[in-house]
């Protein structure tokens, strides 16, 4: 039986007199990829910052690992293992993406043992741990190339990769994605499929909030499905692909 890492229960999310979630409840399983969709203003924004920890939520619990996130800052949830990356790229421009990684790492740099994903043991040094977590999250990436260069002066596309490196960098049980193909091109929406299926094949869950549906359809083991703040479906691509109620709301007959 599947272990949910991340578990959502009857989330609700109101801004005054508007509900932007109702009722919301899914998991996402250790190692698994879960997709959430919908149309403009159907709720995924609110969710993955209610979980984020950026919006207190109006009524409803958080889990991760079993303990209760929903009551912590948005910064004790990264230290607890919930890290997420923004639709649009945030990062420190004048650093090296070097050090834009070891900033991510510090989060967890002196509290929490050193994860097994990225194949590291103890070393004699705590700045030798730190080295090679680094590298291998840039192999990860594919950024061990632009390593020493300044963050504003690489790509959009890597800066996007940036993005998801820093938040691997805290060493999370749960990334959150919030639209990480916006603005790529093909062969670099290739290379970002790749990556987040590394992820998950390396042991960490991964929630991806995406509007281009051939990278949800081929990455995702399950989807949710949002429509005015409510879940209207769940479950695999192929079962959200041909769900009439999905491709009505949502989808369109192209699917």
């Amino acid at each position: 039986m599947a272990t949910p890492v991340l578990r959502v229960e009857s989330l609700c999310k109101s801004f005054g007199g508007v509900h932007a979630i109702r009722d919301l409840s899914f998991d996402v399983n250790e190692a698994q990829i879960l997709g959430l969709i919908g149309p403009n203003g159907s709720g995924k924004s609110t969710t993955v910052n209610s979980l984020a920890g950026l919006f207190p939520i109006t009524s409803g619990a958080i889990t991760l690992a079993g303990a209760k996130i929903d009551n912590l800052p948005e910064y004790d949830r990264v230290a607890k293992g919930l890290s997420r990356t923004f639709q649009t790229a945030s990062t420190f421009t004048e650093f090296t993406v070097r050090d834009h990684v070891v900033l991510g790492c510090n989060v967890t740099r002196t509290s929490h043992p050193l994860s097994s994903v990225f194949g590291i043991g103890r070393k004699s040094s705590e700045e030798e741990d730190l080295a090679a977590r680094v590298d291998r999250i840039l192999d990860i990436t594919d950024l061990t190339p632009v390593q020493d260069q300044r963050v504003g002066t690489i790509s959009s596309a890597q800066q996007r990769f940036l993005m998801i490196a820093t938040a691997l960098a805290s060493n999370p049980k749960v990334i959150l994605l919030d639209e990480p193909a916006a603005g790529l091109v093909s062969h670099e929406r290739k290379t970002l499929s790749d990556l987040i299926k590394k992820i998950r094949d390396l042991g960490t869950s991964v929630l991806v909030i995406e509007h281009h549906m051939a990278l949800i359809m081929e990455v995702c083991d399950r989807i949710v499905v949002l429509n005015f703040g409510q879940k209207i479906a769940e479950g695999t691509p192929e079962e959200i692909r041909n769900n009439p109620v999905v491709i009505d709301a949502y989808l369109g007959e192209a699917a």
